[in-house]
């Protein structure tokens, strides 16, 4: 058997991958793995698919589109230059990926006081903006450990003169 010859099925790929069948012949087909020769009607990939979905996986994980793991992957074969297109896809990505980290850190707050919630209703909570509450996106109140229980007089809400 020749060096280059197509030596893996698409099940030795997806075993060697960790990746399912399904998912291979979908990356076939939507052009970010190139098209397997056949063998006797079985689809044969040369090792170098190994390497190929391996690229794609990590692109995936750094939350990278298909589409832009397209563009990458054809910059990298095409002109054998990948840095460029890597780094002013990876900056365009990073504000993305702070935003995300922001609402994630806002949402852990808001858990870890909900988590601790003994409110009656929506009402009584802070948790739950109510009309005449500033408007936000964000939860009105996401302090843990202070309680969310909505003050109920002047009193409570600290507005004593």
């Amino acid at each position: 058997m020749s060096a280059d010859w197509p030596e893996l099925t698409i099940g030795q790929l997806a075993r060697r991958t960790g990746l399912a069948t399904s998912a291979i012949r979908y990356y076939e087909r939507v052009g970010l793995l190139p098209p397997a020769e056949r063998v006797s009607g079985q689809r044969r990939y040369r090792e170098d698919a190994v390497a190929r979905l391996a690229f794609i996986g990590a692109a995936q994980h750094a939350g990278f589109t298909l589409a832009e793991i397209r563009g990458l992957a054809a910059r990298a074969e095409d002109a054998r230059e990948l840095a460029t297109p890597m780094r002013e896809l990876s900056a365009r990505k990073l504000p993305e990926v702070h935003a995300a980290i922001e609402r994630a850190q806002a949402m852990r707050a808001w858990l870890e006081v909900a988590s601790g919630c003994d409110c009656g209703s929506t009402a009584d909570c802070t948790l739950f903006p109510q009309p005449g509450d500033p408007a936000s996106h964000l939860p009105l109140h996401t302090t843990p450990g202070s309680g969310c229980r909505r003050a109920t007089s002047k009193v409570e809400a600290g507005d004593v003169r």
